[in-house]
């Protein structure tokens, strides 16, 4: 587990990156397709610096309970900084998803933004949030279905100037896309589908080079000097011509949105 345990500037750059360009859209574009139950008591799963959390707090209508629950303590220190004091309270805690520190049914919602693909064990993840939901509770479930035509292009122009392991990195997270999967693996854990369907975000990338050194690419980048790291740049923008609006680059991003709800008393296989 200790290779998605981050430092505190990896978690500083991934909220101040990754945040503003996918993960705040697509909390957005989440919660925009759904209503959230009055007076629920939710939990985010893998919340890493709560942008999911915090558009929940932003909509939650009456009481509630809300919780972002993460592996990296760096990443919740953010989150409890980040939590606006005009929103609904939520509390967040440094925790495996595979040992939650909550009691039995003690949630109605469940919320997984891009986790799933990281979870070592994603049976015993998905036993862990279902034991945590109450009898018919909800889960809400997104995984990228796509590799993105951004890391489509930078894998490819890092394999051209830097070499395969560095390309690999550019859609490792990706690897985890297949829906009839991902299917397979929510109703094995006893989760039967209500609905499925495919969220399309605009990625925008204003400054190419910061937006990639960003990535986890960064230190084979650094590694090969500043002439590789500005051809891999400008190979990037030339392979993303077509998506180019001015002086930004507009890039369109799948996303799976699973909804699924626990069948009742289940005993997994």
């Amino acid at each position: 587990m200790d290779k998605f345990r981050l430092t505190h500037a990896a978690a500083q750059k991934y909220d101040n990156h990754s945040v503003p360009a996918m993960f705040g859209p697509l909390a957005r574009a989440t919660l925009d397709k759904m209503l959230l139950p009055d007076s629920a008591n939710i939990i985010d799963v893998a919340c890493g610096t709560g942008a999911l959390t915090r558009e929940i707090a932003a909509r939650l209508q009456g009481s509630g309970r809300i919780v972002g629950a993460d592996l990296n303590e760096t990443m919740i220190e953010l989150a409890k900084e980040r939590h606006p004091p005009d929103a609904h309270d939520a509390t967040y805690v440094a925790s495996d998803v595979c040992e939650l520190p909550f009691e039995d049914g003690g949630f109605d919602l469940a919320f997984c933004q891009q986790g799933v693909q990281f979870f070592p064990d994603k049976p015993a993840a998905l036993a862990e949030i279902r034991r945590v939901l109450k009898n018919h509770g909800k889960l809400k479930l997104t995984c990228w279905s796509a590799v993105s035509p951004f890391n489509g292009a930078l894998s490819d122009a890092l394999e051209v100037h830097v070499g395969v392991v560095a390309s690999a990195k550019a859609k490792a997270p990706f690897s985890f896309r297949d829906g009839d999967v991902i299917s397979d693996l929510l109703e094995n854990a006893g989760f039967m589908i209500e609905a499925h369907q495919i969220i399309v975000l605009e990625r925008r990338f204003e400054n190419l080079f910061e937006q990639i050194m960003a990535l986890p690419v960064e230190k084979d980048l650094r590694d090969a000097g500043d002439a590789i790291t500005r051809a891999v740049v400008d190979d990037v923008a030339v392979r993303l011509e077509r998506y180019a609006d001015n002086e930004v680059f507009v890039v369109p991003q799948e996303a799976h949105l699973f909804e699924a709800r626990i069948l009742g008393s289940f005993a997994p296989s």
